[in-house]
């Protein structure tokens, strides 16, 4: 399997306003929101899959809807007000041409205040 990342654009619509925040938290610690429930992720095609996994036991199978789409490198096009600061899409492109795979923080990355 392919250890290169690649960017990939992750949609969804959640019923349950908990599920919606269990959701939103997973996908702020994968990848960088771009608008309201869209986030734009730089990943491997296996932590995709690991993401997928996460993500299934979040959702309801059949009031929620998560869509995952592969980006083509280097195409991006936006009109109207730009939700990203200028450069973050170029960034993007930068780091799915990486051939060192991204990886999400473990979770014992994050050191908790006490």
């Amino acid at each position: 399997m392919s250890r290169r990342s690649g960017q990939w654009l992750v949609a969804y619509d959640i019923a349950d306003p908990k599920r919606l925040a269990r959701v939103h938290r997973l996908l702020v610690a994968w990848a960088l929101p771009a608008q309201y429930s869209v986030f734009l992720l730089v990943a491997t095609r296996e932590s995709v899959g690991v993401l997928v996994g996460e993500l299934a036991r979040l959702v309801h199978p059949r009031q929620d809807d998560v869509r995952i789409f592969r980006l083509e490198p280097g195409w991006q096009r936006s009109l109207g007000a730009n939700t990203l600061p200028r450069g973050v899409l170029a960034l993007f492109d930068r780091l799915a041409a990486s051939p060192a795979p991204l990886r999400r923080p473990g979770p014992g990355s994050r050191r908790r205040a006490g």
